[in-house]
């Protein structure tokens, strides 16, 4: 690597510019509408109040609001049928990602109804049940009716009792229903916590605000910028062959932006072969694992987006970490955004999942 990247050699002797040099491995940890229903509520109250309080939460009433706590990619389910759906619902939401030490990409606990006045302060909440349940016949009101035809339905519902809360409930006629309405939304359902995990991740990056001198700079001087958290560092050493990247330590995250002029198809071995090009020149030989790379088409920025993600390692000096990568092209150039986290002997989603917002801040001007 580069020796002002995030993944720094110089041992200390950078410039603020580039960044405070750190030694590979020091790394640290980085973090994770309405009025809430108090623990000690009996579920009767609950019960009572419940549409109240969606009336007032539809309405957008914002006063007294209590913000939601928990782990950011923690969600909470609610249901009193465990055992019917427990496995369809961990295969959606607990698939590995793959990082040095593969980890589920949700984390999850499961309550029933009878304690769900205990939970309705937590950050993900997924309701799951059939619609003559009372807590979620309770919860939707009228929504039932615009169950799809095949008798299921998702909804979303945000700041529901507390204020950055997002309930997401699935809901279903029958037990069939319930089971096969699972499967046919798997993959929104995935999607759609994809999306609450980092709303939750991004104000958890942002919380100190955004370096808008940085972000300005790069807006000015690129056509295009990031949104760069404080604390996070610059460097434009490569600039003249469309290469810039933001890093910031503890643990260790870089984000680069490459763009040429031209659109190319987005394959992804070509896309895969560019990154590996970049990095070998700019961070000291590192190389995507193959047998790890994972690709999917995802829509940023109003378009096709080409996403890959896996490991990415460094023989020479023996470290990797997990990166992701989001290929697409826009106003006449191909744009690569790379994310990427350094944390040795730790768990490392969370970073990658910060780095990822990062990322997501991209803005064409």
């Amino acid at each position: 690597m580069q020796n002002a990247e995030g993944r720094s050699k110089n041992n200390g002797q950078g410039d603020k510019d580039k960044g405070p040099g750190s030694e590979r491995g020091q790394s640290g940890r980085s973090d994770s509408d309405f009025p809430v229903f108090h623990l000690g509520l009996a579920l009767s109250f609950v019960l009572t109040t419940l549409s109240l309080v969606f009336l007032f939460a539809f309405q957008g009433c914002d006063r007294g609001i209590i913000p939601a706590i928990g782990r950011l990619r923690e969600i909470t389910v609610v249901t009193d049928h465990w055992p019917l759906v427990e496995s369809k619902v961990r295969s959606i939401l607990q698939a590995e990602v793959l990082t040095p030490q593969p980890e589920p990409e949700f984390l999850v606990r499961q309550v029933g109804t009878s304690r769900f006045d205990a939970y309705t302060r937590l950050r993900t909440v997924f309701l799951v049940g059939l619609v003559s349940d009372t807590v979620l016949a309770t919860v939707l009101g009228p929504r039932v009716d615009s169950l799809s035809e095949g008798d299921f339905g998702l909804f979303r519902v945000p700041n529901a009792w507390s204020q950055n809360q997002q309930l997401v409930v699935f809901a279903a006629r029958s037990e069939s229903s319930l089971t096969a309405g699972l499967d046919a939304y798997s993959a929104r359902i995935r999607q759609t916590f994809r999306q609450v995990v980092l709303e939750h991740v991004s104000r958890a990056v942002y919380r100190a605000g955004i370096d808008k001198d940085k972000s300005q700079q790069m807006a000015d001087t690129y056509s295009f910028s990031l949104d760069v958290p404080k604390r996070w560092y610059l460097n434009q050493d490569h600039a003249d062959s469309g290469f810039v990247f933001v890093f910031g330590h503890y643990p260790d995250r870089n984000v680069f932006v490459f763009w040429s002029a031209g659109e190319r198809p987005l394959l992804p071995d070509a896309m895969a072969g560019l990154r590996d090009s970049l990095a070998r020149r700019y961070y000291d030989g590192d190389r995507i694992e193959r047998a790890s790379l994972q690709a999917d088409t995802i829509e940023f920025l109003g378009g096709a987006c080409l996403r890959l993600s896996g490991v990415w390692q460094n023989d020479k000096e023996v470290m990797g970490g997990p990166f992701v990568t989001y290929c697409f092209n826009n106003q006449g150039r191909l744009f690569m955004i790379d994310g990427l986290v350094y944390d040795p002997g730790k768990k490392k989603l969370d970073a990658l999942l910060q780095a990822e917002v990062i990322v997501r801040s991209f803005v064409p001007r």
